[in-house]
């Protein structure tokens, strides 16, 4: 089968960009002959083995604009058995929206700013297309799959829960005593792993962290003020190794149709506190550990101090990220492409 994939870049930098990338090579090994469409491609994936690299030229400031016809071009000039898109271009057989509803995005995080900005439009209108016009619609949770079906009017939504890698992210204890030494980690550490600190509820996590236990934050945005028990950390390659340090990640998110940060560092042992407005609270191993507001989150924090509770718990997440394998993710998604384009 020919397969065409759509995304504005070919990375691993991001959860969408590796996805695209471990599906393009699971199709290779599978014997399809895989062609991705991009703006841009990371150096060393020039040579990807099995791809064709398709440029789509991207004109800027209308960039969402000019991307989204380049793609319509370049699909209309190529014939493909099959064509999936990852970010907001239109007319896919099978369309992942990562991101859910742009709309519901706007409307739980920007209630004033999806009126007046022009940006915000032209992105839900391009959203809308692009969800309207695929044959199928991949949610990555039902929290994802609910806005979609809320906003637009998309043929048919399915839910795919994201893979972890667990090459990457599991327990190691030695990492886990060379981390904690490093950093002069001597009490309980909850870790904090997201770029966009308003959004990720960091304002959530440093009010909720009960006395004796240290934040850790991992990740880019603008001057935070916050206490000394809270470490700001900067951006991480590797945030796998910083995850064994801790002993909890605690994610307040004010919505995340799915943050794979999450399911990373059940991988790595750690238990998770998020919110119901995180999609990946659907696979959390207890009720409580999916928290709304302060109290909730300090009251799931003091619960985990009790270390036969805390491994209690990492153990039953382990199990979830066991699960969690990228090849059933990836395997789900090509059952769904056959569908869509047949």
């Amino acid at each position: 089968m020919r397969v065409a994939l759509v995304h504005r870049r070919f990375t691993t930098n991001g959860g969408t960009e590796r996805t695209l990338v471990g599906f393009a090579r699971f199709l290779v090994a599978r014997g399809h002959a895989v062609s991705v469409l991009c703006n841009e491609v990371r150096e060393d994936l020039r040579a990807e083995p099995g791809v064709e690299l398709v440029h789509l030229p991207m004109i800027r400031p209308a960039k969402l604009l000019s991307l989204w016809r380049s793609a319509a071009v370049a699909l209309a000039a190529r014939r493909w058995d099959a064509v999936m898109g990852f970010g907001r271009t239109p007319g896919h057989h099978l369309y992942r929206a990562g991101g859910g509803s742009h709309a519901d995005h706007l409307r739980r995080n920007h209630p004033v700013r999806r009126w007046l900005d022009p940006g915000d439009w032209l992105e839900t209108a391009l959203d809308r297309r692009a969800v309207e016009s695929a044959k199928v619609v991949i949610a990555n949770s039902e929290l994802g799959a609910r806005g979609l079906r809320a906003d637009y009017r998309p043929a048919r939504v399915e839910v795919v829960y994201n893979g972890v890698d667990r090459a990457r992210f599991h327990p190691d204890p030695q990492l886990r005593a060379a981390v904690r030494a490093e950093l002069g980690a001597d009490g309980p550490v909850a870790v904090f792993l997201g770029n966009g600190f308003a959004r990720k509820g960091l304002d959530v996590a440093i009010a909720a962290l009960p006395p004796g236990w240290t934040l850790w934050v991992v990740g880019h945005d603008a001057p935070w003020a916050a206490p000394p028990t809270v470490r700001f950390l900067g951006g991480a390659k590797d945030p796998e190794r910083l995850l064994q340090g801790g002993d909890v990640m605690v994610l307040p998110t004010r919505y995340d149709p799915f943050a794979n940060a999450c399911l990373e560092a059940m991988a790595c042992g750690l238990p998770v506190i998020t919110t119901s407005a995180n999609g990946a609270a659907e696979v959390l191993p207890e009720p409580w550990l999916r928290a709304d507001g302060v109290a909730a989150a300090r009251a799931a924090l003091e619960r985990l101090t009790d270390a036969d509770l805390r491994a209690r718990v990492s153990a039953a997440g382990l199990d979830v990220a066991a699960s969690a394998t990228p090849e059933r993710c990836y395997a789900r998604t090509l059952e769904l492409l056959v569908e869509a384009a047949s």
